[in-house]
């Protein structure tokens, strides 16, 4: 019985299964932080795609149009949520905020009913052309 206590044969194999799930694991939340970042820079440049569209034609609905236009490009990652957000600071300047809604991936369809998605905005301040 000693002997084959003693014996390692086949221990190397089951630390590499016993590593894989959290290797995985990790990899995934790797994943999900740069699908965050790439959804910031997608929901700045709505920002700034709504800011420049609405300096030239004061149209509200033609810079939100514009911005939807942008996060649909994140293919299902990003959700705009309500409309862009204009507000008039003086006679021509002008804040835009374009707020989002990131879903998460890698969770079983169970859990993404308890957990909202989570929601930030870009906003960036402009004036427009006269």
């Amino acid at each position: 019985m000693k002997k084959l206590l003693k014996n390692e044969r086949g221990s190397a194999i089951i630390e590499f299964i016993s590593m894989v799930p959290l290797v995985l694991l990790l990899m995934m939340i790797l994943w999900q932080f740069l699908v965050a970042g790439y959804a910031v820079i997608i929901t700045q440049s709505a920002a700034n795609e709504a800011a420049k569209n609405y300096s030239v034609t004061k149209d509200r609905m033609e810079a939100n149009a514009a911005a939807e236009k942008i996060v649909q490009n994140a293919k299902g990652i990003l959700k705009l949520n309500g409309n862009v957000n204009i507000q008039n600071l003086s006679s021509r300047d002008f804040k835009a905020t374009v707020t989002v809604d990131m879903s998460l991936k890698f969770l079983p369809k169970d859990f993404l009913g308890i957990l909202p998605p989570l929601t930030f905005d870009k906003s960036i301040n402009g004036r427009t052309v006269e």
